[in-house]
């Protein structure tokens, strides 16, 4: 028997502008820039710190090899690098997501610490890196230390070609999972992966270039980074050296991988905003 109540015909899909959502997020940065670069400041020098601290435990502990005590400093610098990565990672997603959805004032302190409540997020974000980074970091971390530890079965790759695996792989994932981190920040969905999906519909390809538009300007730090490293200014000079290799250029490097999470966070949340109809209202920009 057919209804006789009138049929409510489903919503038109939102097509994402991926130009101006690369834009979006870059706005939405520079509306606090000086608290997100105070934010990305600390959290780097606390990571570098972590990093001094670590190295010097596993210098500290006898090695059988010095195949053994490279792969054990590469792992640890590797776990390091990712928990603190993770855990400041997390905080500036959440206080920049709060901004730019909620209109929240950020706060420098908000990016050292994870309220209560805001562990579901972690986790969230630590599935998110287990889909989209763990596989590009394992190879390209297999690729360094592949000579020391004689696997020969790993392909040397160059520091560029390795530069454009990871980030186009990670580029390329994202979209698969990225939209469950706002819904899980916001919504508390059962199944936030799957609802992330259906919330894109069909836009992962202009997710994916908007993506790719937005972390194009990180990218050239990146490059130029290491172009000024493999160029030597200070290998004459061993305290020169040791200042602009492992204080300089780790801290630049870490701070570049923050200001990554912080524009894709601004990214994910101007989307978030046009995929989402219950709160689309709140705080719309550009439209």
């Amino acid at each position: 028997m057919k209804s006789a109540l009138p049929e409510t015909p489903p919503p038109p899909r939102t097509a994402l502008p991926a130009a101006q959502l690369a834009l979006e997020a870059y706005w939405h940065v520079g509306r606090h820039l000086r608290v997100y670069a105070l934010q990305i400041l600390v959290l780097s020098v606390v990571s570098w710190l972590f990093q001094v601290a670590t190295s010097i435990v596993v210098s500290l502990i006898p090695h059988a090899s010095l195949a053994a005590a490279t792969g054990m400093q590469q792992l640890v610098f590797v776990v390091t690098i990712v928990t603190v990565l993770l855990l400041g990672g997390t905080a500036i997603f959440i206080d920049c997501m709060r901004a730019v959805v909620l209109g929240v004032t950020p706060a420098v302190g908000h990016a050292l610490r994870l309220r209560p409540g805001e562990t579901r997020v972690l986790r969230a974000v630590c599935i998110y890196w287990l889909i989209v980074h763990l596989v590009p970091t394992v190879i390209v971390q297999l690729s360094y230390v592949a000579d020391p530890l004689g696997l020969d079965w790993v392909p040397r790759l160059p520091a560029p070609a390795n530069f454009v695996f990871y980030w186009g792989w990670v580029l390329a994932t994202a979209p698969l999972v990225v939209m469950s981190l706002p819904i899980v920040l916001f919504e508390g969905a059962a199944a936030p992966v799957a609802q992330g999906r259906q919330r894109l519909d069909g836009n992962g390809g202009r997710m994916f270039l908007a993506s790719a538009l937005a972390f194009a300007p990180l990218a050239a730090v990146e490059v130029g980074a290491y172009l000024v490293r493999t160029a030597g200014p200070f290998d004459n000079d061993p305290a020169l050296y040791w200042l602009f290799e492992f204080v300089l250029m780790n801290l630049l490097q870490t701070a570049t991988s923050f200001a990554t999470i912080l524009v894709m966070s601004a990214l994910v949340a101007s989307a978030y905003l046009r995929l989402s109809p219950r709160i689309e209202s709140v705080y719309r920009v550009f439209d």
